[in-house]
């Protein structure tokens, strides 16, 4: 009775549960069931990534303001045009300066120009400024997104790291069972021992858990994936998607010859150097004097159509002697950022030969790693065979076997390490070049 009543009870509150609306602001909220998994390709996640990172988009914002302001630039050189009107009535009669009469009401239309004639170059160096910026922020969006792409391929090739040792895992399983069925057939054939029945036995738990364990590693890998694709719920590797690990085809000096022309942060720092210096001369450009033209059309009269008609043109300049050291101040701040912007480029430069040389050398270890790794998997398999045979005939003991299972486990696990650093060096070395390398290898006679 009492089980029936909890059996309802679960059952009631279920379905009031499921019957409640969601609380929140009457928004869409899409709920990924925490086993759903949404299986993707490399290329996928990087164009999904692209679409939905935020910090990806607020540098693409940055590319469209100094778009605008080089445009802004250009807008100087062009002259401005203004046009002004009015129309006047009051209760009492006022005094029209142009009719020399006492009048109620009044009309008037002006259109003027002007054109800054020279202000000192300041135009020129106004417009190379804004060009160089954009130049430097689309080095920074280009550089961004490359982090961005450096991201999701750590991620991807992590959860795809943590699927291939799931299937290591599943094997050493089987090959476990398979070991405790031969030990427990030589046992009843009376060539193996009780004990080395338990210490098959033994194995087999310890392989369970560390399939287990690799499930949810590779669980969380998943998620971790989704996170940074910007994807609710698990996203996994693609089946057709491994781990290879080929020769690259870029020598040492190409990486950095293409790094010093190419790399993103190198590019943005030479850009935000020479902007700097650019400003410099914007800020020297005070010290000339600047010549402006005028000239407008008017006509204004009490009556309307306006009758009385005018224009005017003029040519002024000026000349500042003396601001209170303003622009003596100007100069030396412009010339103070102009000089670390300097320092800046060759810190950058310094720096990315540094990350080339790590990101390449990573890269030979990786691959050198690699095909001793895949030798050692043959070979522990081999070894394993023999050691298993030997069993059989009664020349090895159960530790032999248990040695040749964890060496080809391990030797397992160690190729998937070597071809994961051999994936995420490439990554890095793609990041800091901004280039693909499938480009560069194309593209290479």
């Amino acid at each position: 009775m009492k089980r029936e009543w909890f059996v309802a009870a679960v059952f009631a509150a279920v379905s009031l549960a499921s019957a409640v609306p969601a609380s929140g602001q009457d928004r869409d909220v899409t709920v990924v069931g925490s086993d759903s998994v949404r299986q993707v390709t490399l290329d996928q996640a990087v164009r999904i990534a692209r679409a939905l990172n935020p910090e990806l988009r607020v540098a693409e914002a940055n590319v469209d303001v100094a778009e605008y302001n080089r445009l802004d630039a250009w807008g100087n050189f062009l002259p401005t045009f203004d046009a002004g009107f009015g129309y006047t009535n009051s209760s009492t009669g006022r005094l029209d300066q142009t009719g020399q009469a006492i009048v109620a009401t009044s009309y008037f239309f002006q259109l003027t120009g002007r054109y800054n004639l020279f202000e000192g170059f300041r135009k020129f160096t106004q417009l190379n400024s804004a060009q160089l910026d954009l130049s430097a922020q689309q080095a920074r969006f280009r550089q961004d997104e490359f982090s961005l792409l450096l991201a999701v391929k750590q991620a991807y090739y992590d959860a795809l790291a943590f699927r291939d040792l799931v299937a290591v895992e599943e094997d050493r399983v089987e090959r476990q069972e398979l070991q405790l069925e031969f030990v427990t057939q030589q046992l009843e054939l009376g060539r193996s021992t009780r004990s080395d029945v338990l210490r098959s036995q033994v194995d087999l738990n310890n392989a369970k858990i560390a399939l287990i364990n690799s499930e949810n590693e590779f669980r969380a890998a998943t998620f971790q994936l989704g996170r940074t694709v910007g994807l609710d719920g698990r996203v996994a590797p693609s089946p057709e998607e491994t781990l290879a690990a080929d020769p690259l085809g870029l020598t040492r000096d190409e990486a950095y010859r293409i790094g010093l022309r190419t790399a993103p942060s190198v590019v943005s720092a030479e850009a935000a150097a020479e902007a700097a210096a650019s400003r410099v001369s914007t800020a020297k450009s005070a010290y000339l004097p600047n010549l402006n033209f005028s000239g407008g059309w008017a006509w204004a009269n009490t009556e309307f159509p306006p009758q009385s008609r005018s224009w005017s043109i003029a040519l002024t300049g000026s000349y500042p002697l003396f601001n209170g050291f303003n622009r003596e101040t100007n100069v030396y701040r412009a010339q103070a950022a102009a000089d670390a912007a300097v320092s800046e480029q060759r810190g950058a430069e310094l720096q990315l030969i540094v990350d080339l040389d790590a990101a390449y050398n990573t890269i030979q270890v990786a691959t050198a790693s690699a095909e001793l790794a895949e030798q050692s998997v043959e070979l522990s398999r081999e070894d394993l065979r023999v050691s298993s045979e030997r069993y059989r005939l009664g020349l090895a003991t159960i530790l032999d076997l248990q040695t040749a299972q964890i060496a080809l486990s391990q030797a397992e696990v160690d190729l998937i390490r070597r071809r994961f650093e051999y994936q995420i060096g490439v990554a890095s070395l793609e990041s800091l070049l901004g280039r693909r390398l499938q480009e560069l290898e194309s593209a290479a006679p």
